[in-house]
């Protein structure tokens, strides 16, 4: 390890030797020894958010020290930042999920034509119910080819089905923390950034979560969306 032949009380001494690294999304790391004396640690350590001596891009995240032999103490100060200022299409990552979630057997897309009263009456045999307050089977209120074989299903125990899901991410680094905007966007119908696939049926997409993680001078924002189900998200909830 390097050594200075003096350390004195009250400075801090950067050792010329770091190492650096880039990742594909842009975020810079780095590692950097400081030397001081150790009655100088509590005071000198750089703090978080202490730009590096020579790259000033990049800030501590993390640092550590280490008291050695002859009074001195090695301190470790792990950096973070990046030199992209906005959403650089070069240095963003996008996601695809695909997965199924239990959805209710009557929302699917092949009882859509039930009628009303056949959906209420499936509905209460789903819960248990064997009659309505007058006395009258549910049952005997299914009369369609296509209420019965809902009630085929049902009386077999499916009462769900598998339906697949779609979710859209992207995640880039960036020096600027995530803006209010896209906290107002939550929960509300949207385009993706991005070469997401197209949906069909006149689907569209719902941002669902936007999750910002701060390393040194480097926020890395992550945005999900989900996809709706055939016709899309209800613009009459989901737009603001």
């Amino acid at each position: 390890m390097p050594r200075h032949i003096a350390i004195q009380q009250g400075q801090l001494y950067p050792q010329p030797n770091y190492s650096l690294a880039v990742d594909h999304e842009g975020k810079w790391t780095a590692t950097q020894v400081f030397l001081c004396h150790r009655n100088s640690i509590t005071k000198l350590m750089p703090r978080p958010g202490t730009a590096h001596p020579e790259i000033s891009f990049i800030s501590v995240d993390s640092a550590t020290a280490q008291v050695t032999e002859g009074d001195i103490a090695e301190i470790t100060c792990n950096y973070a930042g990046t030199d992209n200022a906005d959403n650089d299409p070069k240095k963003t990552t996008y996601t695809l999920g695909l997965s199924l979630s239990e959805e209710p057997l009557l929302s699917h897309k092949k009882f859509k034509t039930l009628t009303k009263e056949e959906v209420d009456a499936l509905q209460a045999i789903v819960s248990g119910k064997d009659a309505d307050s007058s006395g009258a089977s549910y049952k005997d209120k299914v009369t369609s080819e296509l209420g019965k074989k809902a009630l085929e299903k049902i009386q077999r125990g499916q009462t769900s089905y598998y339906s697949p899901k779609l979710t859209w991410r992207q995640a880039t680094v960036r020096k600027s923390s995530a803006a209010s905007s896209d906290v107002r966007k939550i929960g509300q119908i949207d385009n993706p950034d991005g070469r997401q696939p197209n949906l069909p049926d006149d689907g569209n997409w719902l941002l669902n979560s936007v999750t910002q993680t701060q390393e040194g001078g480097a926020y890395r924002i992550e945005r999900e969306w989900i996809a709706s189900d055939r016709g899309g998200w209800d613009s009459d909830i989901y737009n603001d």
